[in-house]
């Protein structure tokens, strides 16, 4: 998030000069900023108790005493925890909500709302015991049954929530969501204001890291049922419990949050305030950094890279451990055709993708999971083998002969929608190239904005997309469950009843090889039948500027964390 958990970048016409770069993942990103020196304390670019400015790099970053300005690519389409699914605003809400559990700067789970918990002997049961001292910023308390109305609204059918399927590891989460059971049959119960008991489905070794995950967030009832279906579009429709709080949002511009003084960890919080402006550009963004308005750039392009790396400035860099990929509609008379689908893959050369547009650590995708995520013993990629060729020329002209025959046409029609960013431009036409010249298949692209591009494939309404997914946890689960028939972001309308029957296995096992040798299993078949083409395991570079000392983290699993940020 990884939506995200979508990430999903998309692809626009025309090969254009402009430079681009990937993306990336997976360990934190607290390099230093240029300085070795913390001789300025309060933020400003102004001496301060005899530091020359000079110490604070060769771009010492905005001039705003105990605050910074980040970057984001998109606009968020919303910030309502229940129905949220793309990485951007799960990178905002990230600052202003508090879970149960949280993750630290190594992705371990540490205390949250939740003091501490005791489990019970077969792993089914979760008792939390919360602080008495939360209130959300309309003044209430935070309770225990602010999760269970959070959580009983992620699985009612009514919220539609892409992510209700998160809900299914509480026990009776998922007859609930399909009208089987009552809501007071739900795994999940507050046995006193500050004491929350949960019960699973099955026994389940990810849970805890899987609380902390944005969807999870407690929900307050009474600020819910004032703004209805408003809540979540704008500053004063969102009431949070975090660190810091959304006082304000400028749409298609920026969004301000302000240090929280009643959180419960304020005294660790050391900025007054974080902004975070819509750039959608990245030359715009790079040329702002330069330019002492933002102190951290999201995502340098190859090119850009190589610009700073000449000015001897240090580049941060981390796998953010998504796997981008040719997503298929097999509800198209075209796309339903299996050969089709691995011809499409296997036409476009993903390592020179890479190395003429990406040009940075991120690696041909030769499966579905990243890298990243755990194994049973190692990476589980790893531990899967190559599953997809980086490049397969013959194969794709030898499957697409085939497809045509099939389906009884002399070609296919097929439109790809994109993101309108100027990366997405870059990457839809890379693509758009690979499949003319290597298959002689001429796409479309239809650009348009992020939201816009996510409600299509919310609807459906697309034929092909360039889209990504990062990881909500460190499990294969979190990328593989995704298939399922009927989940809600299984946006190709893939269904595999021996795929399905295979996550039922996983889900009720509790020995670990047998678990991931039916985890191996489900990657084969998915790598078999290709409802989505992988294209690159993204790895990214960016930026941040001489006032910043250190904390900002960077991962897998926390696309942009900046709560614990300290500055010179």
């Amino acid at each position: 998030m990884k939506k995200k958990k979508l990430l999903a970048v998309i692809l626009v016409a025309a090969l254009s000069a402009t430079m681009l770069a990937g993306c990336g993942s997976k360990n934190t990103g607290n390099t230093p900023a240029p300085s070795t020196e913390d001789g300025n304390t309060n933020g400003s670019t102004e001496p301060t108790d005899g530091a020359d400015p000079a110490d604070l790099g060769a771009y010492p970053g905005t001039a705003e005493a105990n605050a910074i300005t980040a970057n984001i690519t998109q606009e968020p389409p919303e910030l309502f925890t229940i129905t949220t699914t793309d990485t951007v605003s799960f990178s905002v809400i990230r600052h202003f909500m508090e879970n149960l559990v949280m993750l630290d700067e190594n992705d371990d789970v540490i205390p949250g709302v939740a003091t501490d918990w005791k489990v019970s002997d077969d792993q089914l049961t979760y008792t939390f015991n919360l602080r008495n001292d939360m209130k959300w910023t309309n003044g209430e308390p935070v309770t225990a049954n602010d999760f269970v109305f959070a959580w009983t609204s992620l699985l009612d059918p009514a919220f539609q929530a892409e992510y209700a399927y998160f809900g299914y590891v509480f026990k009776n989460g998922q007859a609930f969501n399909e009208g089987k059971a009552g809501a007071e049959e739900l795994g999940f119960k507050a046995l006193s204001d500050y004491e929350l008991e949960v019960t699973l489905e099955n026994p389940t070794s990810y849970f805890l890291s899987q609380l902390a995950f944005g969807v999870f967030a407690p929900l307050n009832e009474k600020a819910y049922n004032e703004f209805g279906e408003a809540y979540g579009t704008d500053a004063d429709k969102i009431v949070s419990n975090g660190p810091f709080k959304l006082t304000s949002w400028e749409h298609e511009s920026k969004l301000v949050l302000e240090k929280n003084p009643d959180f419960y960890g304020a005294d660790n919080i050391k900025l007054d305030k974080i902004t975070m402006v819509i750039i959608n550009d990245s030359n715009a963004q790079l040329n702002a950094f330069k330019a002492g308005e933002i102190d951290i750039v999201d995502r340098l392009t190859g090119d850009q890279v190589a610009l700073m790396k000449g000015e001897n400035y240090p580049i941060n860099s981390y796998d953010d451990g998504s796997c981008f990929y040719l997503e298929f509609n097999l509800n198209d008379k075209y796309l339903a055709n299996k050969n089709l689908r691995t011809a499409l893959t296997y036409a476009v050369d993903k390592q020179a993708f890479i190395d003429s547009i990406v040009k940075n650590d991120s690696k041909p995708a030769s499966s579905l999971t990243p890298p990243t995520i755990k194994g049973l013993n190692g990476s589980f990629a790893d531990e899967v083998g190559a599953m997809v060729p980086a490049l397969d020329v013959d194969k794709a002209k030898e499957l697409y002969a085939k497809a045509l025959e099939e389906l009884g046409v002399d070609t296919v029609e097929l439109t790809m929608i994109s993101d309108d960013t100027d990366t997405a431009v870059l990457y839809a036409a890379f693509v758009q190239e690979q499949l003319k010249t290597n298959l002689g298949i001429e796409i479309k692209i239809e650009s348009m904005p992020f939201k816009s591009r996510l409600e299509r494939m919310t609807n459906k309404d697309f034929s092909i997309v360039y889209a990504g997914w990062g990881p909500d946890y460190n499990d294969p689960m979190t990328f593989l469950d995704m298939f399922e028939t009927g989940n809600g972001n299984n946006h190709t309308s893939y269904s595999n009843s021996a795929y399905d029957e295979l996550l039922g296995k996983i889900r009720a096992e509790i020995d670990p090889a047998t678990r991931f040798g039916y985890l191996t299993e489900l990657e084969k078949t998915l790598m078999e039948d290709l409802p989505i083409g992988p294209i690159y395991w993204r790895a990214k570079d960016y930026v941040t500027s001489g006032k910043i000392a250190s904390g900002v983290v960077r991962t897998a699993f926390q696309d942009m964390n900046y709560r614990y940020v300290t500055l010179k």
